[in-house]
């Protein structure tokens, strides 16, 4: 079992995995639907 601090290591590496994502198109504005979406598809293929 992870460790409080490598969790939140892994969480941090999360959040800049999808602003990275994000800044590929840094002029397209997304839904919340979109973002929902995003986070589905990032997730998946994390546990695959």
């Amino acid at each position: 079992m992870p460790s409080e601090k490598e969790i939140i290591i892994i969480q941090k590496a999360t959040v800049y995995d999808l602003l990275k994502i994000l800044k590929k198109d840094a002029d397209k504005q997304y839904t919340v639907a979109e973002l929902e979406n995003l986070i589905d598809v990032y997730i998946t293929g994390l546990e695959q």
